[in-house]
């Protein structure tokens, strides 16, 4: 059987949709890939989104600014804490609690250690100007035996010394570690006021205080009535001391003057009688006056027993 033949334009009109099916055929797998590659991104923004991983925004925001004293010193302490604060801070805490604990340890271990040792208690003074008191009487009146230098208050040793009878004043000064250096001043006697049986030293104001041991040069009084002895830092009138001295100087021969209420400063004359001379400073004008007495008396062949010139203008005498 013979099969129809196409016309020649059909077999035109197939091949061209072939070659167009053809072309939809490449198209379809060229753009396939493409289809899943945009899938694939989509499902990973979508993961992405659902995990809420989030860009890191740059700030935008202006620092606010602030005013206050600076130094290099705070500057580099902001530099450490923005450096690491959690970690430095702690550490610089607790450097300084160990550093003050150690402090106080030390000051507290130096502290026992001259409060207990023996290098830092007084058991001797340096001592000048000392002529007549002794200087253990001195040292027990410091009170500074064995006291520890921390304790000394040389004010209130000062005070003690100045309340010896003899000493007029103090100085007194503590160096370390054990040193006690002490200066006095004392009354310097002129006269060895002997009253009621008992010895004093006097110094040209008058202030009496007690006698120690023999001293040479000095002159001897005794007082004709009086029973009780001078009290200590009793003050003689400086009239008598003054007037003593004079008669003394006046006549280097005198031993020994009297002394009483009545008549004042006497001396025994050694040609047998008694002179009173009261007190005073004019003792050279009273010394010529009785001269002058005596020898009229011995012109006269006048032996007297005692001659007073105690008033220079009315003088007088008994035999």
């Amino acid at each position: 059987m013979t099969m129809p033949r196409r016309p020649a334009g059909d077999d035109t009109i197939t091949r061209a949709e072939a070659a167009r099916a053809r072309r939809r055929q490449r198209d379809t797998r060229t753009a396939r890939p493409a289809s899943r590659t945009v899938s694939q991104v989509r499902s990973t923004v979508e993961e992405a989104v659902a995990t809420r991983i989030r860009t890191p925004k740059r700030a935008t925001t202006r620092p606010t600014r602030r005013t206050s004293n600076w130094n290099a010193a705070a500057a580099r302490a902001g530099k450490v804490r923005s450096a690491g604060a959690s970690v430095a801070l702690p550490q610089l805490h607790l450097t300084w609690r160990a550093a003050s604990l150690a402090m106080v340890m030390l000051l507290g271990s130096l502290l026992f250690h001259v409060l207990s040792s023996p290098d830092y208690f007084v058991t001797a003074i340096s001592l000048e100007g000392a002529m007549y008191v002794p200087g253990e009487e001195i040292y027990n009146a410091s009170g500074v035996n064995n006291m520890n230098i921390l304790w000394l208050d040389p004010a209130q040793i000062q005070a003690g010394l100045e309340a010896v009878p003899g000493i007029k004043s103090a100085v007194v000064e503590a160096h370390w570690p054990n040193d006690v250096y002490i200066k006095v001043v004392e009354n310097e006697p002129v006269l060895a006021w002997s009253q009621g049986g008992q010895t004093m030293w006097v110094d040209r104001d008058g202030i009496a205080f007690p006698a120690r041991g023999e001293l040479s040069g000095l002159l001897p009084i005794a007082v004709d009535d009086a029973t009780v002895p001078l009290a200590e830092g009793s003050r003689i009138p400086v009239s008598i001391v003054e007037g003593a001295l004079l008669l003394k100087q006046l006549r280097s021969n005198i031993e020994l003057l009297h002394y009483d209420t009545s008549n004042g400063l006497s001396y025994q004359d050694g040609r047998s009688w008694r002179g009173y001379f009261g007190a005073g400073t004019d003792m050279e004008v009273k010394l010529a006056v009785y001269e002058t007495l005596i020898a009229d008396l011995l012109a006269r062949d006048i032996r007297p027993t005692m001659i007073s010139v105690v008033d220079k203008d009315a003088p007088y005498y008994r035999r």
